[in-house]
């Protein structure tokens, strides 16, 4: 059965394989594995047989070094390897803690932009009703808002003293 594959804009490929690890027969030469799938099925059947050295000369890939150095981790004692799994949790626990807190800082960024732009947009109101009650023509909320906040207090500072000074 071929591997199922599914493809994510483009980026990111997720592929499934399902081995039957007792009908995989490994080559008797000594050459050095190529096949992606076929270094993965060797890996998994010889891994507990053979050396770090011979692993790395069958399947030169730097993921199955890294591999090789988990597995002679984990075998070396239970005290090793307790450490091996609280370094590994702690590293999901901060990957974890990172991602939440990067979720917090664009909720809370998310806020603080809702709360700018309604008063913004109140500030862009009061402006067109005093151009109004001044008996100018009142500027579109399109042109008003691309100014800064300072801008827009300014013209309204300006707008409210016209005001005062015609009555």
């Amino acid at each position: 059965m071929p591997p199922a594959r599914w493809c994510f804009r483009r980026r990111f490929c997720l592929q499934i394989v399902l081995f039957e690890l007792p009908k995989y027969a490994a080559p008797s030469d000594n050459r050095v594995i190529r096949d992606p799938v076929e270094q993965w099925l060797y890996f998994f059947c010889r891994a507990n047989e053979s050396t770090a050295e011979e692993l790395a000369a069958r399947l030169p890939d730097p993921v199955f070094t890294e591999a090789t150095g988990v597995l002679e981790m984990i075998a070396k004692n239970p005290e090793d390897r307790r450490l091996y799994d609280e370094r590994l949790k702690m590293e999901r626990d901060e990957r974890a803690r990172s991602l939440q807190a990067r979720e917090e800082g664009r909720q809370e960024g998310r806020q603080e932009g809702k709360m700018e732009g309604l008063q913004k947009g109140a500030m862009i109101g009061r402006i067109q009703v005093l151009q109004e009650l001044n008996r100018l023509p009142p500027q579109s909320a399109d042109d008003l808002a691309g100014r800064t906040a300072e801008e827009l207090l300014a013209l309204e500072a300006e707008l409210q003293q016209k005001l005062r000074d015609r009555g």
